[in-house]
């Protein structure tokens, strides 16, 4: 007899990952791919599952259910991609829930891939054991979901798009100086990028063939050995980080803040421990002695493990 599996998609403005797990939450395989700009999203989508249905098939398993953790703004009540900043604009107003549905006959669960990693990490991960915590995920872009008094809150906006630097870069959201325009993975290889353009010296230009292959790693590694360019963006980054995470402290007083997404994978405490010491220099309203500041137990795959929590929580 077929096991019964689950299925979780997480959609980033990267890479799409796949996995499917046995219902208890397990891990059975997983596979990814990049998001093209290329591609519509029907086409990525329909990749997707003839991957789930391939890994299932190889598993000898019967898929019970499929959770979605997409890149937002949703409109969660229908499932549909609104204007994500950082997907192509063919993913706009595309119906995600309806669409994976009509092509697996399957329940299908969507929701907003920091949602998604925020209910990963509070059930299963470094947030076990806090009612109330805010994750975010650092990445291509920025992203937040928030567990309140251990059920994870909805219909609030995107953490990511907090100001942090009026008339700063111009962010996807078509505002200026948002947490994301100023702190992914995406801006601070910008920011080198245009250092290295106008003729500064770095250890960049010995790590890459083209200044164009400068990324959140290149520089983060460059930041390790002391390269004054790289450890200038890193710092900047890391003081802009604290006062949009220091404003959401100060508003919600959670007992964690968890930070995911590939740049804090790859970063670790060199991130965390210049992070924790600026909050507490900045946020004085919530005392950060209560307030733990933590690497994200699934690194990069909290989203990923938090679509399987979404399709489990279906059965």
């Amino acid at each position: 007899m077929a096991q019964q599996l689950i299925a979780g998609i997480d959609i980033g403005g990267t890479k799409i990952a796949v996995a499917i797990a046995a219902a208890a939450g397990k891990i059975v395989a997983s596979n990814s791919f990049p998001t093209e700009g290329g591609r519509t999203p029907q086409d990525l989508m329909g990749q997707a599952l003839e991957t789930i249905e391939r890994l299932a098939e190889t598993h000898h398993g019967r898929l019970a259910a499929i959770g979605i953790g997409c890149a937002g703004p949703l409109d969660l009540d229908r499932g549909v991609v609104w204007a994500p900043p950082n997907m192509p604009r063919n993913w706009r107003q595309f119906p995600l829930r309806s669409f994976v549905e009509s092509k697996s006959r399957l329940p299908v669960i969507v929701d907003n891939d920091a949602n998604a990693a925020a209910l990963a990490e509070h059930l299963f991960g470094a947030g076990r054991g806090y009612s109330d915590l805010v994750y975010f995920t650092i990445s291509t872009g920025i992203g937040g979901g928030i567990i309140s008094n251990n059920v994870l809150a909805h219909r609030w906006g995107e953490a990511g798009h907090v100001t942090v630097n009026p008339g700063g870069a111009l962010c996807g959201c078509g505002a200026r100086g948002c947490l994301e325009a100023e702190c992914s993975g995406t801006s601070m290889a910008r920011r080198a990028q245009e250092h290295l353009l106008s003729g500064k010296p770095s250890k960049l230009r010995d790590l890459v063939e083209d200044i164009k292959q400068v990324s959140a790693k290149t520089v983060t590694d460059a930041a390790r050995e002391g390269d004054e360019l790289a450890c200038a963006v890193w710092q900047e980054t890391v003081s802009l980080m604290a006062i949009g995470i220091g404003s959401i402290v100060a508003l919600l007083a959670p007992q964690a803040i968890i930070l995911g997404g590939g740049v804090t994978a790859g970063a670790g405490e060199f991130l965390l421990q210049p992070l924790r010491a600026e909050l507490n220099e900045r946020v004085r309203i919530v005392s950060m002695e209560g307030v733990q500041v933590l690497q994200a137990a699934f690194g990069a795959d909290s989203g990923l493990y938090g679509a399987l929590a979404l399709a489990a929580g279906s059965l």
